[in-house]
């Protein structure tokens, strides 16, 4: 019997290697994933296996990627404390003009639209754009302007798209694979460190950072966190996936140096010891209850905004 799945990839900066592991211990295990919505890191790893790339391919990219270039400034692009010209250089390699009816498997991801308040799922035109905008954590990294849509990170509506994953591939089970830990662990969690390899020297961004400014700062930042944790709570009550994934990585931070291999082992840790709980998600009773959780919409579709509205001011 074919078990087929549908995979909701959530944020978490650096912590995104993860779902590599997760996409490869899960075809080992026999799963086909039918579709993919993802958010921020979850866009950029579901993108290039909804590309066709195979989750040792993904590994080998990020594997070779020139870790002090990722958080570089392209020209041209919106204000932010940071860039990512080294990944999206990476990303249009791979990517490059595909568009979303050309790839492998269905694939949506999420962004949020700064001047409506209003989330907006991205599953048409090119992928390349729609994972810079899902990728855009605002005021650290650059927006993406559609039209008159100024897009930002999807996270701050839903940090893991289960309805997006849902609406992709209606009455299949939704997996959720969150990078945040349950909140009876949130204790102890990691302050968020300046990233690794910025264009800046160290000296100064520690110096910054033992200013009052930079102390404030740290603290709105961490404040942010503990937001984003309690959304995706509040979301994956909402939205009940059939299962979640939480790989054990409460000690890592997303801008933590990036260990690709020991997070990626993670990812395929989980998996492994989810296997007969996972399995359960066929059940006949998994299956009625299925049934009575709508397939909806979770926002505004980018093509229907680009069109109906003629691009006009929302």
């Amino acid at each position: 019997m074919t078990r087929k799945i549908a995979l909701a990839l959530g944020g978490g900066g650096m912590k995104g290697y993860t779902h590599i592991g997760v996409l490869r211990q899960l075809e080992r295990e026999g799963y086909e994933i039918a579709a993919i919505a993802g958010t921020s890191a979850g866009g950029i790893i579901g993108s290039l296996y909804c590309c066709g790339y195979s989750p040792d391919e993904i590994e080998s990219f990020f594997k070779e990627l020139d870790q002090r270039t990722i958080f570089h400034h392209d020209k041209d692009e919106q204000p932010a404390l940071l860039g990512l010209g080294g990944l999206l250089n990476l990303l249009k390699s791979k990517i490059g003009d595909t568009d979303f009816n050309n790839l492998h498997v269905p694939f949506a991801c999420t962004a949020v639209d700064m001047h409506s308040g209003r989330e907006i799922i991205m599953n048409s035109g090119k992928v390349i754009d729609a994972v810079q905008a899902t990728s855009a954590m605002p005021g650290i990294f650059p927006a993406k302007i559609i039209g008159n849509l100024y897009l930002v990170d999807g996270g701050i509506f839903d940090p893991v798209p289960v309805a997006a994953a849902r609406w992709l591939a209606p009455n299949i089970p939704v997996v959720a694979v969150c990078l945040t830990p349950a909140q009876e662990n949130w204790d102890n969690l990691p302050h968020l460190q300046a990233p690794p390899n910025m264009p800046v020297p160290p000296s100064v961004v520690d110096t910054v950072f033992q200013l009052r400014l930079g102390q404030a700062l740290r603290v709105f930042i961490d404040s942010i966190d503990i937001m984003t944790n309690l959304v995706a709570e509040l979301r994956l009550k909402s939205d009940k996936p059939d299962f979640i994934l939480r790989p054990l990585i409460k000690e890592f931070a997303i801008f933590n140096d990036a260990q690709t291999t020991e997070l990626v082992k993670r990812g395929e840790k989980v998996v492994k010891s989810s296997k007969k709980s996972l399995s359960n998600i066929f059940s006949t009773r998994q299956r009625v209850s299925r049934l009575f959780i709508p397939s909806r919409l979770p926002g505004r579709l980018l093509s229907e905004i680009l069109s109906k509205d003629q691009l006009s001011p929302l």
